[in-house]
C-alpha cells in the first residue's frame, strides 16, 4: 500500500473520474458531503485542506478527505460543516491505522463517520452511534404524509391558514438567487445558536456556503429555499443536492414567527416540491431534534471516534477519556452543597 497526500484542488481529471465511481458503489456514499466538490470548496476556502490517495499495486484504492487541526492531527474536511464522513473506496479492505501514519498523522478524530465502513469499526467510540433520519418520497408526498400520525399534516395546514390569514399567502421559491436571503439564514441561525454565531463569524465558514450556493454539479449543487408568507420570508433552507437526493444542512425561521412553526411547514413545503421533481429522499442528517422523529424515518447510521496512528497514542486517549469521563459522573453524582453560613 503506498499513500500520498495532496490538496484537493490538485487531484486531476483522472483522480476526479475514479472518485466519482468509488462514490457510486452505495447510494449512501452519494451523499454530497463525500463528494470532490465539497472537498474542492473546502480546499478553495481552508488551505490546510487535504486528500490521502491510498494505492495498492499502482491503482487506486481510496480516499480520504481531512482538514489538519493541528500540523499532525487531523479531522474531518469541512468541519463543523462536514455531516457524513469516512472513507471513498473501492470496497477492498483498509488498514486505516496504516493509512493515517503513511499520511504523516498522529492521528484523524471524526464525529459522524459512516459506520458501515469496516474499516473505522473498530476505532468508534462507544455510545456514539447515532441512525440518521430522511423523508422518504419515494412512494410520493401523499403517501409520504399518510405515514405521519395524522395530526402532525393536519396542524401544519392549520398554521398554514392562520399564517396566510396574517401576512398572505404561503408560497416556497425552491432555489433563490438571492445572497440577502444566505445573510439572512445566517442571521437567524447565529441569533438562536451561540455554536453558529461561531461558526458564520469564521470567514471562510462563509466563503464555503457562498460558494456551494451557486454550485450546481451532479455531486453537490446548493439549493437555498425560501418559504414566504406574502413577500415576507418565513423560513429559510439551505440544502446540497446529489444524485442520492437532498441533505438538509442550515435550517432557520423568523422567531417572530414561532408560534406558526415556519421551521416544520418549510419541510413540508419543501417534500411537496421535491416529490413534484422526481427528487425521493430528504436526508435529515445526524441530529435528535424531535422535528426529525415527526417528519423522518430511520435510515444509515453515523458514529464518532478516532484513528491513531499508533496502538500505544491509541491506549492512552483511551485512558484518558475513560478518566475524564469518570471525573465527569462524580461531578453529576455529587449532591449540591449546602451553604455553611447561618442566620438566625
Amino acid at each position: 500500500m503506498r499513500v500520498t497526500v495532496a490538496r484537493p484542488g490538485e487531484l486531476g481529471p483522472d483522480e476526479a473520474e475514479v472518485w466519482s465511481r468509488f462514490q457510486q458503489r452505495s447510494s449512501v456514499t452519494l451523499n454530497p458531503f463525500f463528494s470532490l466538490t465539497f472537498a474542492k470548496a473546502i480546499g478553495r476556502a481552508r488551505p490546510n485542506a487535504r486528500v490521502a490517495v491510498i494505492e495498492d499495486d499502482g491503482r487506486i484504492e481510496a480516499f480520504l478527505a481531512y482538514e489538519l487541526a493541528t500540523r499532525t492531527i487531523a479531522r474531518p474536511i469541512g468541519w463543523p460543516m462536514n455531516n457524513l464522513q469516512g472513507f471513498i473506496s473501492s470496497g477492498v479492505p483498509l488498514d486505516a491505522r496504516s493509512i493515517v501514519r503513511m499520511a504523516g498523522l498522529r492521528g484523524w478524530r471524526f464525529d459522524h463517520a459512516l459506520a458501515e465502513q469496516q474499516a473505522l469499526d473498530p476505532f468508534h467510540y462507544r455510545g456514539t452511534s447515532v441512525r440518521c433520519r430522511e423523508i422518504d418520497l419515494s412512494n410520493g408526498y401523499e403517501a409520504y404524509c399518510k405515514d405521519r400520525a395524522r395530526s402532525v399534516p393536519k396542524k401544519r395546514a392549520r398554521q398554514r391558514r392562520a399564517l396566510e390569514r396574517q401576512f398572505g399567502t404561503v408560497s416556497l421559491e425552491w432555489l433563490s438567487p438571492s445572497s440577502e436571503h444566505l445573510r439572512q439564514l445566517m442571521a437567524w441561525k447565529s441569533l438562536k445558536y451561540y455554536g453558529a454565531h461561531e461558526l458564520f463569524s469564521d470567514p471562510t465558514a462563509q466563503q464555503i456556503l457562498e460558494e456551494l450556493a451557486a454550485t450546481s454539479n451532479d455531486d453537490c449543487g446548493g439549493i437555498l429555499s425560501v418559504l414566504l408568507a406574502g413577500e415576507r420570508p418565513a423560513s429559510i433552507h439551505f440544502g446540497l443536492a446529489s444524485p442520492r437526493g437532498i441533505c438538509g444542512w442550515f435550517q432557520a425561521y423568523d422567531q417572530e414567527l414561532a408560534r406558526y412553526s415556519p421551521g416544520t411547514m418549510m419541510f413540508f413545503a419543501l417534500a411537496e416540491e421535491a416529490a413534484r421533481r422526481g427528487i425521493t429522499r430528504i436526508d435529515l442528517g445526524y441530529g435528535q431534534e424531535r422535528y426529525k422523529f415527526r417528519l423522518g424515518t430511520p435510515s444509515y447510521t453515523v458514529a464518532g471516534g478516532a484513528v491513531w496512528a499508533t496502538h500505544a497514542e491509541a491506549v492512552g486517549r483511551a485512558f484518558y477519556r475513560r478518566l475524564v469521563n469518570t471525573l465527569l459522573h462524580r461531578r453529576e453524582q455529587q449532591p449540591e452543597l449546602e451553604s455553611g453560613a447561618t442566620t438566625s
